[in-house]
């Protein structure tokens, strides 16, 4: 947050004078954009960024008779945001940015609990404001003993911000703050969302990207790797089954949910103007979000899927940072329709049936027999659902990014890559992090040869061509400290249609490479586990970590399996496959 001057006004408010630099719209400062962006993101500025530093503006008084009845909590004035209920409902934490300067030492932002009737303010992390200068998003575990916060200050370098964590007593009242991987630099990134089960943690970093880790900031898995530049405000459905989050991934900022192992990427608004913040209901049939899509800032509601949608809020002034009540009966916000920046509550509506805890769901019974057999993901590329193509072992639905196209010859359908720009998101489900045993398996009609063109990577496990055309079988140490890459002794043909498998058997301590049924190659992996399996999603078309090393050509009848394939059966199946692939 370098960059911020506070010019004091005679009411005792402070207003932003400049801002430079940040890595969250939703505390008030922006990092670098590219120029595409910066219409939207000057928009999202006068949503967010305005209101999170207490930019006033004239509103009118009059709310118009279709928005339920509102009731204001706090009459202080100053800017709010953030907001959270406790687990029992009887208060409400939220940040405000404060009168001093960072260079007095002293608190910048600050976290601050309120009774849900609005009164009893008072500072939530006073003891530690010296420290930890900028304190946000708060979230308590289930029975409120402890508090997760994105913080910035002292510690480090008074900038970019980490995930802490206090515990709290019974009167709430915060001790031992630290952060939950010590250390001086960023080791998590911000904006903390608690599993419900509370094992876990989503985070989002500073270069815009969703992550999850266990509770305790260990095991980090990549969740979304966004195209765009904006990926905040994450929030997990009360099953446990999503996190919704808004991004800027297809150009505008919309409301998106992702599984939290990284697959089934769905979005769900898609209107012009600025979609986020959004919050699951606590039955989590519905997502409460903020939206100026009517080039008004006001509240929203839509159905887990995106549909049903319908304004909460219709006031001219300036609503946002909505909060389910534990009940589901309210919705706590911030508004500035009295003239300053102000707590207020309003019902929900009865209509919406809205439950005080998480209604089942079936499950999606999808090709359960491919899973029996150890198939832990199957693209055949002739089954597409939301124009994704349908993972027939389970939910690792491939997004089709860069120019990836499905192409049909014959009847028969697969992937065309461009080598350039084009890839496959497959995501990050935990079946697919497989250390071993291992077989990946998939067709390939390559374009050209020219340098390295990865087919299918996940890291720890990769395959990729050679400019000589011959495929390599690629894998991490158990330690996640050296390559092992086995070379197949035979090559591809341009434009011509090849069968390539890839072994790894722990047991005998061997990983293998077939071409068109054949063994091509075979050596010793001595240490008997792949490493670096979980950190990175699985690409289809391009080195996964850097997005380098594309591949130019067609993919089809891709297979990863959780067992070791024997020799005759790969002979077998190269038979049977090539008489569906090859034209």
């Amino acid at each position: 947050m370098h960059g911020i001057r506070f010019r004091r006004m005679q009411d005792g408010r402070d207003v932003i004078e400049e801002v430079n630099r940040s890595n969250d719209v939703g505390t008030g400062v922006q990092p670098q954009r590219p120029a595409g962006s910066q219409r939207q993101l000057g928009a999202c500025m006068l949503l967010l960024l305005g209101m999170n530093f207490g930019w006033t503006g004239q509103a009118s008084a009059e709310t118009p008779s279709t928005e339920p009845p509102v009731q204001r909590l706090t009459k202080s004035y100053w800017s709010k945001f953030f907001l959270r209920y406790t687990p029992d409902g009887s208060r409400i934490a939220y940040s405000r940015q404060d009168a001093n300067r960072r260079a007095s030492n002293k608190v910048l932002v600050g976290l601050r609990l309120v009774k849900a009737d609005g009164q009893d303010d008072r500072p939530l992390l006073e003891d530690f404001e010296k420290d930890v200068q900028i304190q946000e998003h708060a979230v308590f575990s289930r029975d409120g003993k402890r508090l997760y916060v994105s913080g910035g200050g002292n510690d480090t370098g008074n900038s970019a911000k980490d995930v802490f964590r206090a515990d709290l007593d019974n009167a709430f009242q915060a001790s031992g703050l630290r952060k939950v991987v010590a250390g001086t630099a960023v080791q998590l990134g911000e904006e903390p969302a608690l599993a419900p089960d509370e094992k876990r943690i989503a985070f989002v970093t500073i270069n815009e990207q969703l992550w999850v880790a266990d509770a305790d900031g260990r095991n980090k898995i990549s969740v979304v790797q966004v195209s765009g530049s904006y990926c905040h405000q994450p929030d997990w459905s009360p099953d446990g089954e999503w996190i919704a989050f808004a991004t800027d991934r297809d150009g505008n900022i919309e409301i998106y949910k992702v599984r939290p192992d990284g697959t089934e990427l769905t979005r769900l608004t898609d209107a012009p103007g600025i979609d986020c913040r959004p919050r699951w209901s606590p039955d989590g049939e519905w997502i409460l979000f903020t939206s100026n899509r009517n080039g008004n800032h006001d509240l929203y509601l839509m159905r887990h899927d995106g549909k049903e949608l319908r304004p909460l809020t219709t006031h001219p002034a300036t609503d946002d940072s909505g909060c389910w009540h534990p009940d589901s009966k309210s919705i706590a916000f911030v508004s500035m329709r009295d003239g300053g920046f102000d707590i207020y509550r309003v019902g929900v509506p009865a209509d919406l049936n809205v439950a005080a805890a998480p209604r089942p769901r079936k499950k999606d019974p999808t090709a359960s027999r491919l899973q029996q057999q150890d198939v832990v993901l199957r693209y055949d590329f002739e089954s597409l659902t939301d124009g994704k193509v349908r993972d027939l072992a389970g939910r690792s639905h491939a997004e089709l990014l860069g120019g990836a196209k499905i192409v049909t010859e014959n009847g028969r359908s697969s992937v065309e890559l461009d080598g350039k720009e084009a890839y496959l998101a497959c995501g990050n489900a935990e079946a697919v992090r497989l250390a071993g045993p291992l077989t990946l398996s998939l067709w390939v009609r390559p374009a050209a040869f020219a340098g390295n063109g990865y087919l299918l990577s996940k890291h720890g496990w990769n395959i990729y061509v050679g400019a000589d055309g011959r495929p390599r079988f690629e894998t991490r140490s158990a330690a996640d400290s050296a390559w092992d890459t086995l070379e197949s002794s035979a090559a591809f043909k341009p434009g011509q249609w090849s069968q390539v498998v890839a072994v790894f058997d722990p047991q005998t301590k061997v990983v293998s490479i077939y071409v068109d049924g054949k063994k091509s190659g075979e050596r010793d992996r001595t240490d008997g586990a792949v490493g670096a399996v979980a950190g990175h999603p699985l690409n289809l078309g391009h080195y996964t970590p850097t997005r380098s090393q594309k591949f130019s050509g067609r993919i089809d009848e891709v297979r990863i399996m959780k067992h070791v394939m024997p020799a005759e059966e790969i002979a077998s199946e190269f038979e049977t496959q090539s008489r569906q692939v090859i034209p």
